[in-house]
Order: structure tokens, then C-alpha cells, then sequence
């Protein structure tokens, strides 16, 4: 074995050691083995095609790395007892159902708000895209902050709408603000 190769295999074992660390045996141990396991077959497979060292040991690396997100989300599901759903019911306290539907209602308006404000400065009647910049982002974030399944919805369109406004709002002359006398 490569010593590249015998660096990174030992790294990603070490990472496996260290993100299974306080888990009980036979998940910690069972993790382990899966990790070894596939590490082999890689190191095979590279040695049967006749690929380099070097080649499989970044590889290796690379699969560590863009794997990281992954072991932690795995080690939070493999660690945490299953937890009853925390959704809001009709059983809950009133206080609590009005306090999630002003985040709605205040999320709403800020990405709405933020919408117009981009759409006037579309239009030409004004240059609100400074303005609809900062209140898309806040309402996206709100959004996400609030409820946390809507990332992949309101994060996305936020960005896109960010962008969308800051183009637009370059081609104004913002922020130096060239229409200023």
C-alpha cells in the first residue's frame, strides 16, 4: 500500500472513530465495519483496474470530505432516541398556535413586501430593489428560521430573488446612486 493511500484510509477511519464515539456497541461497531468494508472494496477495485495510488488515496479523501454532512446527519439519527412529532396540533395552547401564525403572517409580508418592491423597480416606477433585496432575504430567513423543512424552498427562491434584485439594482447605478444630483 501507498503511503498517500495507508494516510488517507487511516483518516477516514479515524473520522469514523471519531464521529461513533459515545454511540452503543453494536451501532458503533456495526458503522466501523460498514466504513472498512467499503474502504477495502475501493482499494480492490483500484488495485484490479490498475489505477494508481495516488488516484485511489484522493479519492478516498474526497469521499471523506464530501461525506462529512452525511456522518453527522447519520450520527444525530443514530445517537438520538426517537423523538415523538413535534407538529403544531389543535391540542396546543392557543398563545402558541397565534405566536406560529404571526411568523407566517410576518414572513409572508416581508417576502411580499419584498416582491413588490422589486416588481416597482421593474416597472420603473421607483428603485426599490435595495429595499426588495433586504426584505426578500429577511423574509426568506424567517421563513427558514421558522419553519426549518422549508430550507429547501425558501432559501433557493431567496437567493434567486436576491439576485434577480441586485442585478437590477447595478444596472441603476446602486449603490453609488448615479441618479443623484
Amino acid at each position: 500500500m501507498n503511503a498517500a493511500l495507508a494516510l488517507t484510509v487511516g483518516m477516514a477511519r479515524s473520522w469514523v472513530a471519531l464521529y461513533t464515539v459515545r454511540l452503543p456497541l453494536e451501532i458503533r461497531e456495526g458503522r466501523r465495519c460498514e466504513i472498512d468494508s467499503d474502504l477495502w472494496e475501493q482499494q480492490w477495485l483500484a488495485a484490479h483496474r490498475g489505477d494508481p495510488a495516488l488516484g485511489t488515496a484522493i479519492e478516498v479523501l474526497a469521499r471523506m470530505l464530501f461525506g462529512v454532512i452525511s456522518d453527522i446527519t447519520w450520527r444525530a439519527q443514530a445517537g438520538s432516541p426517537a423523538r415523538p412529532d413535534r407538529s403544531l396540533g389543535m391540542n396546543e395552547a392557543l398563545y402558541m398556535r397565534g405566536l406560529v401564525g404571526m411568523g407566517v403572517v410576518l414572513a409572508l409580508f416581508l417576502i411580499i413586501t419584498g416582491i413588490g418592491s422589486i416588481a416597482a423597480s421593474f416597472l420603473g416606477s421607483g428603485d426599490g430593489s435595495a429595499l426588495g433585496i433586504g426584505l426578500v432575504a429577511a423574509g426568506a430567513i424567517a421563513a427558514a428560521v421558522a419553519w426549518y423543512w422549508m430550507l429547501v424552498i425558501t432559501i433557493p427562491i431567496g437567493i434567486a430573488m436576491v439576485a434577480i434584485a441586485f442585478f437590477r439594482a447595478r444596472q441603476s447605478g446602486w449603490p453609488r446612486g448615479t441618479n443623484a444630483a
